[in-house]
């Protein structure tokens, strides 16, 4: 460390205090480097990264905590010596060095894994459960051989091979029968259970879950399952009760932006064989309207929940685990480029699921592509915090 280091101690979660270890800070940012496969994996173009060009991976995660120390020494709060920083502001300013350094995919891994460490301790998941930085590391290698196999693992061979040719709908195909066969796969483990009463089709922003939604009930409903859905969307808070940004644009990239007391009250009922009547959320006005429309679960049916935040326990708190079967979807098609970065890399999954909700909002909800970009950063937060850490609480 080259930086005059003048915090001596931190205050555990428990209120009680440690000895500040730097090597702790550079330990934990080497992990989450090594998930995004190295630094110079992530160096851009910009002339900024030029500092790092020549260094190893822990002489770059050494200047990197040597910039949390600088930010931790600025505040005098933290000098104080019966008042020493807390662990929680120490990772806050973790992401914000790597954020602020240009190491965005590397600062999102480790937002994602502290995130899982931080429901491990509440027990909310086990140890086989954590996602660690929040890929599925082992099955995208699997994808990657298919991929491999088809011709189509990098972005020259798909130009090359299937779209100069005008192959590309062939391939197309071919990607439908794996998702298609993925599909059958979760409809034979819904049906191994009798008992499940309620359905959840879960995963980040624009992954395709209205699509999967009807593609799996169609598999289900052959084999005699019925299904009632639920609309979560008109069980948004009012717009008034909602927190603007400095631009003027509301959060709804949060498990709490949706009365989740009443969502679980709601679904509670419906198991029991009770009458409830949704509300309806004027998405003109911005506020929760009462609705005199009965809704009524038969002992038949099954209850059908399409929401972002499906695997976030408040919201089918009332539901025993055995009687529901959460689905997970997110693109994670391992195609690689030589891009705005050095050497080569897979194209960001997020870009995918971007693109997407561009295109979806400009064409569907008449909200321009501007909008969606400067929204994004709230879509991103909520999906690292409260959808990614739990990707492995899914049945499938």
């Amino acid at each position: 460390m080259v930086v005059n280091n003048h915090i001596r101690k931190v205050t555990k979660r428990t209120r009680g205090f440690e000895n500040f270890d730097p090597q702790r800070i550079v330990n934990a940012i080497l992990a989450a480097a090594k998930d995004a496969g190295s630094f110079h994996s992530c160096l851009g173009e910009e002339p900024f990264f030029r500092i790092y060009e020549n260094k190893t991976d822990r002489e770059i995660a050494e200047m990197l905590t040597d910039d949390v120390i600088l930010c931790l020494n600025a505040d005098e709060l933290n000098l104080i010596p019966y008042r020493p920083p807390q662990i929680e502001l120490i990772q806050d300013m973790v992401e914000h060095v790597l954020y602020s350094r240009g190491f965005v995919e590397i600062a999102e891994m480790y937002h994602v894994y502290r995130s899982g460490r931080a429901l491990i301790r509440d027990k909310e998941i086990t140890e086989e459960q954590f996602a660690g930085s929040g890929y599925p590391w082992k099955l995208l290698k699997e994808w990657e051989q298919w991929y491999k196999e088809h011709n189509c693992d990098t972005l020259e061979k798909i130009n090359e091979e299937w779209i100069r040719p005008g192959k590309i709908k062939e391939l197309i195909e071919l990607s439908i029968s794996v998702y298609e066969e993925h599909l059958d796969k979760a409809a034979e483990m819904f049906l191994s259970n009798p008992n499940i009463r309620v359905l959840v089709i879960t995963g980040p922003s624009s992954s395709g879950k209205t699509t999967t939604t009807h593609k799996l009930c169609e598999r289900l409903e052959k084999h005699g399952i019925r299904f009632k859905a639920l609309e979560l969307d008109n069980y948004f808070w009012d717009l008034q009760q909602h927190p603007r940004d400095a631009f003027g644009d509301y959060n709804y990239e949060v498990p709490e932006s949706l009365d989740l007391i009443l969502i679980n009250k709601h679904v509670g009922a419906l198991l029991n064989g009770e009458t409830i009547y949704p509300p309806r959320y004027n998405f003109k006005t911005g506020e929760r309207e009462e609705s005199t429309e009965p809704f009524r679960l038969e002992k038949d049916e099954v209850l059908l929940l399409d929401s972002l935040y499906g695997l976030f326990p408040p919201m089918t708190a009332s539901v025993e685990r055995e009687k529901k079967f959460q689905l997970y979807i997110e693109p994670l098609p391992p195609i690689r480029f030589q891009g705005y970065k050095k050497g080569e890399h897979y194209i960001p999954f997020t870009d995918y699921r971007l693109l997407r909700r561009m295109l979806r909002d400009e064409k569907y909800r008449n909200h321009p592509i501007d909008k969606t970009l400067s929204h994004w950063h709230y879509v991103r937060k909520g999906e690292l915090t409260d959808i990614i850490p739990r990707i492995y609480v899914a049945d499938y």
